[in-house]
């Protein structure tokens, strides 16, 4: 996908883990909305094909430019998901599965795949990483990575996601993910802490480490890294922080679980609002009311 705007500033709508929590009220606030783009950090449904699909229905409606990586939770054929977002018949579903820049609907899936911002005066890349991701210290779903990307471990998947980088002309990159990397679940309150099961530690992933690492390696200044996966709210009921940075890159964490939910004036929706220019990248998050 490629995103071009006159505009001095590139502004991203991150919608969190949804596990369902999407419908037609999302779709009509996000249409008064000015983001650029729309990156959905994954899981979709509620861990079945069905409930995965009836989401990228409801998700079909939007008109921004939109991007979405598929999660661990996301059990289904990938090309049925592509066809489901595309709402489109035949090539264009294939197009727009494949990352074609000629696809004619804003709705694509992500993953191991480059997409370039170009501002008025700033070039930008954002690199999908790897998709399905589970976490942990092994490949998730090993089988299905290697059908359907030619993925047979994390070295390989490092090795893909480096590529990615060294094609990239722009020197500013954002890393878009399901999860996040490894070196920020110290503990298990921490953005990417194993929270669900005893000694579990740092659940990140190690490509998405290494892809960063060889970035800014080769000079490139990597603004931020976003993802979802590890819920905000853990097990033990504390919340883990949203954002945070380090060696100036900004981490986001969007996976607020239920993006939806009811107090006592109004219902509210999540989202994280990202706006990048020429002086660096400011992230916030955002409630929007439903009823108010």
């Amino acid at each position: 996908m490629i995103v071009r705007t006159s505009k001095a500033r590139f502004r991203l709508g991150v919608i969190g883990d949804l596990h369902t929590h999407w419908d037609n009220v999302d779709v009509a606030q996000f249409a008064g909305t000015d983001y650029d783009l729309l990156y959905f950090t994954g899981d979709l449904g509620g861990g079945t094909p069905d409930s995965c699909l009836r989401m990228a229905r409801a998700m079909a409606g939007l008109r921004h430019p939109t991007l979405v990586m598929p999660g661990n939770n996301d059990t289904v054929d990938i090309e049925q998901l592509a066809a489901e977002l595309a709402h489109q018949n035949g090539l264009n579903r294939l197009l727009s599965m494949a990352g074609n820049e000629q696809a004619v609907h804003p709705i694509m899936l992500c993953g191991y795949s480059r997409h370039s911002i170009y501002l008025e005066d700033l070039d930008i890349d954002l690199i999908a990483a790897r998709p399905h991701s589970m976490g942990g210290p092994d490949l998730s779903f090993p089988d299905y990575m290697r059908d359907t990307y030619g993925i047979h471990d994390l070295q390989a998947s490092a090795q893909r996601l480096v590529e990615l980088v060294e094609e990239s002309t722009a020197d500013r990159l954002v890393f878009l993910a399901h999860n996040g990397p490894l070196g920020l679940g110290e503990h298990p309150g921490a953005m990417w802490g194993c929270d669900f099961k005893e000694d579990g530690g740092d659940w990140g992933d190690a490509d998405l480490t290494h892809a960063i690492a060889h970035a800014t390696a080769l000079g490139k200044e990597v603004l931020a890294v976003i993802g979802g996966h590890m819920h905000l709210r853990t097990k033990c009921g504390k919340d883990r922080p949203w954002k945070t940075q380090r060696e100036n890159i900004t981490y986001i964490n969007a996976a607020r679980v239920p993006r939806i939910f009811s107090t006592d004036d109004d219902v509210y929706r999540h989202h994280v609002s990202v706006t990048i220019d020429a002086n660096g990248i400011q992230a916030e998050e955002v409630l929007v009311p439903e009823y108010g």
